[in-house]
């Protein structure tokens, strides 16, 4: 079966075959007209492709030029707007160093014009000119003396000085400063005087005796060479019984006092002081009045009239009574009534009409050469 199935098969193979033979002997002529239209369709495939592919590179040549121009106007735009905010710096810049230049232009004027006046006004210097200077002078000497000084009598003589001069002058325009000048001098002329000299060595001469003040008043005087017979037990041998009786009384009373000590003075008495707090004592009175003699030259009222209250209540407290002590204190009462500060008038007023006329003459002086 299998046989009979592939030889058939085979025959129809060949009977194909034949008759595709008998067809192409047939159509000789189709064949080539195939062949041509296939080329030409490859051809306009080939031709469509390059024109698209030109046409997708201009399309894209025009939008990167488009995006450049776009670029380039943009940063043209943002070019122009630096350069007008640059301009607008650089005349803002410019306006401010012209103010600048100007106000030192100005200053520099200004300066110009007064050494001109000062230059002028030494070219212009004449005998009364020095003279004037030398009062101004004088009178500022004074005043210094005065306010910090507190000193009367050279203040005075420099101030004398100074009107001498202003007399020589002759000029009837220093009539007002000539005329201050008498009434300050005549005020000081007038005003209190302390003796500051002699107050301090009064103090200094109270403070050298505070050393001789003895602060344990003797109850008794005795008879050295009975009491240093009575302690070595010697007697005379002319000695009666009742003096025998009183050298014995004498001697007990001697002893006793060296325990006992009775003093009516008619007030509370502070407690005997010890040796060494006895020179404190000394020594503090001592400052106390040194530093009186401080506020006596700072002229401080205060300060002296303490110092010497607190030195009269340490001489009540710890010192007898004595004539001594009694002397001290009335010497320290009459240098508590003494006024220290010394109210002085200063010359002020007449230094500053002197300098007054000063100016006005300099200002004058400028306007005769010209200046403003």
């Amino acid at each position: 079966m299998s046989d009979l199935n592939t030889s058939v098969q085979t025959d129809n193979i060949q009977h194909a075959d034949n008759a595709h033979s008998v067809n192409s002997a047939a159509n000789p002529k189709k064949n080539p007209v195939i062949k041509k239209s296939r080329t030409g369709l490859w051809v306009t495939l080939v031709l469509f492709l390059l024109v698209a592919g030109v046409s997708a590179f201009l399309w894209y040549e025009y939008h990167a030029i488009n995006k450049l121009h776009t670029m380039l106007a943009s940063q043209a735009e943002s070019t122009d707007i630096k350069h007008k905010i640059l301009e607008a710096k650089v005349a803002e810049g410019l306006a401010n160093q012209s103010k600048q230049v100007q106000s030192d232009i100005t200053e520099l004027t200004q300066r110009l014009d007064t050494t001109t006046s000062k230059v002028l006004a030494l070219t212009n210097l004449n005998r009364d000119d020095w003279k004037l200077a030398e009062v101004d002078y004088l009178l500022r000497m004074a005043n210094q003396r005065i306010l910090m000084e507190h000193e009367a009598v050279n203040s005075l003589a420099l101030a004398q000085s100074a009107n001498s001069v202003l007399a020589e002058l002759q000029n009837a325009d220093l009539f007002p400063a000539r005329k201050k000048l008498s009434e300050e001098i005549e005020a000081l002329k007038l005003a209190q005087k302390v003796d500051r000299e002699g107050i301090y060595l009064q103090l200094l001469a109270i403070t050298q005796q505070i050393e001789n003040l003895p602060l344990i008043e003797p109850l008794f005087e005795e008879d050295e060479e009975t009491i240093a017979a009575l302690n070595d037990g010697e007697e005379s041998p002319a000695t009666t019984i009742w003096q025998r009786v009183k050298n014995v009384g004498k001697s007990a009373w001697h002893k006793l006092s060296m325990y006992v000590r009775v003093r009516d003075q008619g007030r509370r008495v502070d407690a005997i002081l010890p040796p060494e707090d006895q020179m404190y004592l000394k020594q503090n009175l001592r400052l106390m009045l040194e530093q009186a003699q401080i506020g006596l030259l700072r002229e401080e009222q205060h300060v002296y009239q303490a110092s010497l209250d607190k030195a009269q209540n340490w001489i009540r407290d710890y010192y007898p009574l004595n004539d001594q002590a009694q002397i001290v204190l009335n010497d320290l009462d009459q240098l508590k009534k003494s006024n220290v500060q010394q109210p002085l008038p200063d010359f002020t007023g007449s230094a500053a009409l002197v300098k007054e006329y000063l100016r006005q003459k300099d200002r004058l002086a400028f306007s005769r050469h010209g200046g403003n």
